[in-house]
């Protein structure tokens, strides 16, 4: 194995490890199947833990933005992994 092609290879399952544990806490982006009608309250109105349902709305507009953020994060360092792989493992054999 060529140099080059070494140094490929570790990045390339240096950034597949990354993209794993990155998947792990923040799981692939799903569609929502949830059923039924919820009953809607007013922005203003408080909730038993002492916000209002604004802030609970921002903050879980807040989450879901940062699990898709991050869900595409570990996916993209898995692509790349690979694609550093691939020419590790071309050189390899040349």
């Amino acid at each position: 194995m060529t140099h080059l092609a070494g140094i490929l290879n570790v990045f390339g399952l240096g950034a597949k490890m990354v993209g794993v544990v990155v998947l792990f806490f923040f799981g692939f982006p799903q569609p929502t199947h949830d059923e039924g009608v919820g009953l809607a309250l007013q922005d203003a109105t408080p909730l038993p833990n002492g916000k209002t349902v604004a802030e609970h709305n921002a903050s879980v507009r807040r989450r879901r933005v940062l699990y898709r953020v991050c869900s595409t994060v570990g996916l993209a360092l898995l692509f790349v992994g690979f694609v550093l792989q691939l020419p590790a493992a071309i050189l390899a054999i040349a």
